[in-house]
């Protein structure tokens, strides 16, 4: 285990970073933190008993280590053991292949000194791709304005928080009892909406992440099936989520059929459909909603070309990784 690291910043943020056989994309997301406008008072890298050169590299960089050798902890369980030793009032929890553009901390800090009863801020995402000529947007991570009338409603039915453009107070995502390593593919998502039922969260609207996309990439609609009933679960007694339900299925629909097709595996989209849609009461709702979601799919990729064309300081900045 490496020394823990000098306070830096205002001592206010801890960045929580669960990693797993991703050394060169490590590097350079450690990079994008320890870059930040607000610099974290200490960066905590759970390793889940990497076997590449992921050792190597952290003895090189200024972050406190918690290894688990024998690996099988997954992200949940890894995110957990760092939020036992976090000392600070707030939390950031990144994912080890993502971007933090420069300002993103000092951004979500701000967001939440100034709205003391908020439990977590989000910044937008923009979903990246790195070709062998360059960067290609692939959408933007966010909540539309329709869906920040109602965060806690809306981002039940689909979760809109970045995985690693967020900040939560440290108090919050202890009282909530952190990640819930039962949920093995949506545990973000299932502990952002626990986290939502406290209070209203805050959205900080420009991009302050980057969602690299790869081979590598973790989740997959398909495979995150199994996950499905524990989302809809934080609904049981609830009424301000169960009138979301039949959005939840829509959406769950709409993300596992286009998966299921990508795979090329068309009876799974079929039984989809059965499964989510046809035997539910509200079937009508949950259709609607389907469509819906593929419709807005298609537009937040529009609004990431967007943005895409209009900031060129934010090409030039991603050009260096």
């Amino acid at each position: 285990m490496t020394p823990t690291p000098t306070p830096r910043g205002d001592g206010s943020v801890t960045v929580v970073i669960p990693t797993y056989n991703r050394a060169d994309l490590l590097r350079l997301t450690l990079q994008s933190v320890l870059a930040q406008t607000l610099p974290p008072a200490e960066v905590i890298v759970v390793d889940d008993g990497s076997t590449d050169s992921t050792l190597e590299l952290l003895r090189e960089v200024d972050a406190s280590v918690i290894r688990n050798p024998d690996g099988g902890w997954g992200p949940a369980r890894g995110r957990n053991a760092a939020l036992e030793r976090v000392s600070t009032e707030y939390v950031a929890f990144v994912d080890s292949d993502d971007l933090l553009r420069p300002n993103a901390l000092e951004r979500l800090r701000d967001a939440l000194a100034a709205a003391p009863d908020a439990p977590f801020a989000f910044v937008r995402g923009l979903s990246a791709r790195r070709e062998p000529d360059g960067w290609r947007q692939e959408g933007v991570i966010g909540p539309s304005q329709e869906e920040q009338r109602d965060l806690l409603g809306s981002l039940f039915a689909r979760n809109s928080v970045p995985s690693s453009g967020n900040m939560v107070r440290t108090e919050v995502a202890r009282r909530i009892g952190g990640y819930d390593p039962r949920v093995r593919w949506a545990e973000d998502h299932h502990f952002w909406v626990r986290a939502a039922k406290l209070g209203e969260p805050i959205h900080v609207p420009e991009i302050g992440c980057v969602y690299r996309r790869h081979v590598g990439n973790r989740y997959a609609p398909v495979s995150a099936e199994e996950d499905t009933y524990a989302i809809l679960d934080l609904a049981a007694g609830d009424p301000r989520l169960e009138a979301y339900v039949p959005e939840r299925l829509g959406v769950e629909l709409c993300e596992r059929s286009l998966s299921a097709l990508k795979a090329r595996r068309p009876f799974r989209a079929a039984e989809s459909v059965f499964q989510l849609a046809l035997r539910e009461p509200h079937r009508l709702r949950v259709l609607r909603r389907a469509v819906r979601h593929y419709r807005d799919r298609r537009q937040r990729w529009r609004i990431g070309r967007e943005v895409w064309s209009a900031q060129a300081e934010l090409r030039e900045w991603l050009s260096a990784y």
